[in-house]
């Protein structure tokens, strides 16, 4: 299965705001083999009482065999006089399906309303004092690179619905012209989800914005409209998205106990989850994984993090009438919470009968499709866990196949899944293929948002194999 690339490519454009003569910066959307994916814009058109900042982007994808798609995303940020957000409004059409997105600033509550063709879900997120919502744009402008290399602040994430921590860090000092390169880092919490090298100019432009995916780069580079919206092919996804393994892995060891040894590019360090079935050793710059049914502690288990985990939320709506239909009757049943999750995955099987990569969707709206792939299978089965009283979580990262699938063979490639608690423990329940095996290597742990779905993505791309190898039982003598 895949991410969608429209939830990862934070296109860079929105940290800048020099315009062409149209009033418009425009940015092509490159592969680092030169591939065409489409073009963002940015525009800012000024208000009586404020300004308004409106973005853009468009992208034209396919999957083998299938049908091209063209994705847009729309995002209009209202701004008062005093250079404060006061509202945003965001639309995305993948295909034929639609999204809306707004949200209304009320002093330290961002109120969210999504409206899709499920219907309209309604979400409160409480802000911290100083956080942004210009993605560091009015920093950079006046970012004094020998005094300050870093800058951090608190920025509020639109597809997560949460508030992030960003970090802009120099890569030396600017140049004869006064550019200077930087890193970009994006933290929920203390964990990495996002990373990109920007290229910035003296008046906090972003020039040029590389950042890394799942067996590639993307590049969003400052050009003109002409080039930015020229004509191009499809950019097929599957068969730019896998890593290749170093060893093919047979049946008999995908049922045991694996180790992996990675090691981190550039010198990027994260902490890996820490899942039911998978046990993580970080030293300076490596990762050791261990991935079998019992090797991992488990996600933590303490009464605040299973009731977080158990909460309705705008892609895991778990208090839908829709949801608590299907669960409902599992619910009651007096069987173990694994076999209630077991009963779940086959009652959520039915809607998950056409396959289709495109967008990313609720579970809510994946019942309405009766479509999706991976990442709404995880969706689902997570939402109906909750729905039955079950803690349960979305796992991201990639999965091994043996055959060819989309021209990969012997191959990692993006997966999505759902972590239950069960029985006392956390444990993995694999809808989409229908099984959890050692394969299986978690990078984010979320509530199937598309934000820390693609986080997963980007983290992929920040390592390396080293080795994998069987781990046998000791015979003993």
């Amino acid at each position: 299965m895949r991410w969608r690339v429209w939830a990862f490519l934070a296109v860079a454009a929105a940290c800048g705001s020099a315009q062409a003569r149209d009033g418009v910066s425009w940015y092509a959307i490159t592969s680092d083999t030169g591939q065409r994916l489409g073009y963002s814009s940015y525009e800012v058109t000024p208000r009586g009482d404020g300004r308004d900042i409106i973005e853009s982007q468009n992208l034209y994808l396919s999957e083998e065999g299938g049908s091209p798609t063209r994705m847009r995303v729309r995002t209009v940020t209202s701004e008062n006089a005093a250079g404060e957000a006061t509202a945003i409004v965001e639309t995305v059409q993948s295909g034929r399906a639609d999204a809306r997105t707004e949200v209304r600033i009320d002093g330290n509550v961002a109120r969210l309303r999504r409206t899709t063709a499920a219907g309209v879900s309604v979400h409160d997120v409480t802000l911290p004092p100083g956080v942004r919502f210009d993605g560091g744009e009015a920093l950079l402008r006046n970012w004094d690179v020998a005094a300050s290399p870093r800058l951090s602040f608190s920025s509020f994430n639109l597809d997560a619905m949460r508030v992030d921590r960003i970090v802009f860090e120099a890569i030396g000092p600017r140049d004869g012209d006064g550019r200077v390169t930087a890193s970009r880092r994006r933290y929920a919490g203390d964990a990495l989800r996002g990373v990109a090298r920007l290229v910035i100019e003296h008046d906090g432009r972003i020039l040029e914005s590389v950042q890394p995916m799942f067996g590639a780069s993307f590049h969003v580079t400052q050009t003109d409209r002409e080039s930015a919206t020229r004509r191009h092919p499809p950019y097929q996804i599957l068969p730019n998205a896998a890593l290749r393994s170093p060893v093919r892995i047979p049946a008999s060891a995908r049922s045991g106990h694996i180790r992996y040894r990675f090691a981190f590019r550039d010198e990027l360090s994260f902490a890996l989850p820490q899942t039911g079935e998978q046990r993580a050793n970080n030293s300076a710059n490596s990762v050791t994984l261990d991935v079998c049914t019992a090797c991992g502690p488990g996600l933590a288990t303490d009464a605040e993090t299973l009731a977080d985990a158990s909460r309705s939320t705008p892609w895991l709506q778990s208090d839908h009438p829709r949801l608590q239909e299907i669960a409902g009757p599992i619910a009651r049943m007096n069987i173990s919470d694994a076999d209630k999750m077991r009963l779940l995955l086959d009652r959520a099987k039915p809607f998950i009968e056409n396959v289709d990569y495109n967008g990313h969707y609720s579970a809510v709206d994946t019942i309405v499709r009766r479509a999706g792939d991976c990442t709404e299978a995880a969706v689902l089965l997570a939402a109906l866990g909750r729905a039955a009283g079950i803690p349960t979580r979305v796992a991201s990262g990639f999965s091994y196949t043996r055959s060819s699938y989309h021209g990969q063979r012997n191959s990692f490639v993006a997966h999505s899944w759902t972590l239950a608690y069960v029985d006392g423990a956390w444990r993995s329940f694999d809808l989409a293929l229908l099984e959890f095996d050692s394969t299986h290597i978690a990078l984010t742990i979320g509530d199937g948002d598309p934000s820390s779905i693609a986080a997963a993505a980007q983290l992929a791309s920040l390592l390396r194999f080293d080795s994998l190898a069987e781990v046998r039982p000791s015979t003993g003598r």
